[in-house]
């Protein structure tokens, strides 16, 4: 009986292990089958919200989303797209058409796009991360703060508070921004195109700021950043505030009578009007002002390397220059000196004294009594001479001269002359950026057959950064060799001793052909810009600086 009761109870305990094994089988495969709505529900949540992991394969990412990623930084940022390369990027999948950073109040469309791109792009001092689709028709920049309608960005703001403290000459302490809101512009020029400037005909969201002070209400435009501003003269109500073609004519009179420069040679920068007396607040030793409100003008004008500040009344019938705010080069430039110099250049050049025109005034210290100018079986006392460096216009020739403290020793600087150079001013539009803290020199080759643009750097570490871009803002590999720093010293004391500073923002062009190439030098002391096929025309310091870096730069 007891043994009959064991084998019930076995028989029993197997019947129930049977059972539950059958009932969990079931379970589980109920659940592969059917997944709970729970389950559901967190899946699309998660697909919704997160961005799916990088793919792990080998594709390359495509040309057409490389170059509008380049294009939206150039556009948004003012950044060349020949400085721009690519320096990591992995293929991703966003969760809608706003690439998973869709804006307050924005509508995203429910589209699950799943070969998109993550692009990390930069110039070699900043770095931006965008978000593309597959084919750079949607991007997005990653890490962007925008700011609640209506909200002006601190960048924006001080962007306009610099531009209207320049524009009027007070500090930014005593202007108050009085209004704000976003626009679209029309244009990179954001609508407001200057005479032969070419904009982007992209549409550029940017903002409308008025700032005002006691007397005057201006209204600037701008970029999304601040980083891009200009004047809407229309909407500042400047019509009416135009600078009377009388008083600039007389003003580019006495500016020319001043300087010897033609009046085409000069340019009025700056403008506004002012209330002031009788002698336009700048009075003659022992002079009566009568005191009475004249509505005047105060005009800056930039002439080579001098600006020179004049007031006006309204007809140009009274113009006075205002030395006090002026940078005048020749200020202290003693008149013997200048007649010294003069007639030595006259007696060089063949050409009256009337037709040369002093352009340029340095005050020097030369090393020894030749003023640091060596000829043979000459001695030179070893002495600190205090002179003047005097560069002399002559038709389409510079001479530069150097002369001791007095004017009576008067030596002619000839590495430094050079004759028929035919250079130009550079457009301040078409200067490059300067150049990052590291670097020492930079050489910015574009055009020729290929259409190329190449860009050369010398770093202070020795190393030279050689980026391409061949067609289409493709970036070829990146070139870096080194050189030594005795050699980086080397360069250095030959930029100073040649005094590249004398070629800034000067260019040396060519009156045909189309097939050259173009090359922008970039040092500490400026810039300077000259054609390939004319190299060998070039002032002679300049062509020594040339050679020497085609050396640095070729690796040889």
């Amino acid at each position: 009986m007891k043994r009959f009761r064991q084998k019930t109870r076995q028989r029993q305990q197997m019947l129930a292990v049977l059972t539950l094994t059958s009932i969990l089988s079931l379970s589980v495969a109920a659940n592969a089958v059917e997944p709970s709505l729970g389950s559901v529900n967190s899946t699309l949540k998660n697909r919704s919200e997160a961005v799916t992991s990088p793919k792990q394969n080998n594709r390359q990412i495509p040309r057409a989303v490389v170059n509008a990623v380049r294009r939206e930084i150039a556009r948004e940022f003012r950044v060349p797209p020949g400085q721009l390369r690519v320096t990591s990027f992995s293929q991703e999948s966003w969760p809608n058409s706003c690439l998973g950073l869709g804006r307050p109040r924005e509508a995203c469309a429910e589209i699950f796009i799943e070969n998109g791109w993550r692009i990390v792009m930069s110039d070699g001092e900043q770095n931006w991360t965008y978000r593309t689709d597959g084919t750079g028709r949607l991007l997005r920049l990653e890490g962007q703060q925008t700011p609640p309608s209506g909200s002006l960005p601190d960048s924006v703001a001080n962007g306009v508070l610099r531009a209207a403290s320049e524009q009027l000459n007070i500090s930014t302490s005593q202007l108050r921004i009085t209004q704000s809101e976003r626009q679209d512009w029309p244009d990179g020029c954001l609508g407001l195109a200057r005479d032969n400037e070419r904009c982007t005909g992209a549409i550029t969201p940017g903002w409308r700021v008025t700032v005002e002070t006691k007397q005057q209400r201006l209204v600037y435009r701008t970029d999304r950043n601040g980083s891009f501003v200009r004047l809407d003269e229309r909407a500042s109500n400047m019509g009416s505030s135009t600078l009377p073609q009388a008083a600039s004519n007389a003003i580019l009179q006495a500016a020319s009578q001043r300087t010897g420069l033609r009046t085409s040679e000069l340019r009025i920068v700056k403008s506004q009007q002012i209330t002031t007396d009788g002698c336009l607040g700048l009075p003659r030793p022992r002079e009566a002002c009568t005191r009475i409100a004249l509505q005047a003008w105060e005009v800056t004008v930039e002439a080579g390397q001098q600006r020179l500040v004049y007031r006006s009344d309204v007809n140009g019938s009274q113009v006075r220059l205002n030395e006090a705010a002026s940078t005048i080069s020749d200020r202290n430039l003693p008149k013997s000196v200048a007649d010294r110099v003069l007639q030595s250049a006259s007696q060089e050049t063949g050409l009256r004294t009337s037709n040369l025109r002093i352009v340029q005034v340095d005050k020097q210290s030369w090393p020894d009594g030749c003023l640091g100018l060596y000829e043979p079986n000459v001695l030179c006392t070893m002495a600190i001479v205090p002179g003047w460096r005097v560069t002399v216009e002559a038709g389409d020739s510079r001479l530069v001269y150097r002369t001791n403290d007095s004017g009576s020793v008067v030596k002619l600087d000839k590495p430094g002359t050079y004759a028929g150079s035919g250079a130009v001013p550079i457009p301040r539009s078409e200067l490059p950026p300067p150049l990052p803290s590291n670097t020492i020199f930079r050489a910015i080759a574009s055009g020729g057959i290929a259409g190329q643009t190449t860009e050369t750097r010398l770093q202070d570490d020795g190393q030279v950064v050689r980026l391409q871009v061949i067609r289409n803002g493709l970036m070829a590999p990146m070139q870096v060799s080194r050189i030594s720093r005795q050699d980086v010293q080397k360069f250095q004391q030959l930029l100073e001793r040649t005094e590249f500073s004398q070629f800034d923002q000067l260019s040396y062009p060519v009156s045909r052909g189309a097939d050259y190439i173009t090359i922008t030098l970039t040092g500490k002391a400026g810039t300077t810009r000259y054609v390939d096929i004319a190299a060998n025309r070039l002032p002679l310091p300049l062509q020594e600086v040339v050679k020497a870096w085609n050396q640095i730069a070729s690796g040889s």
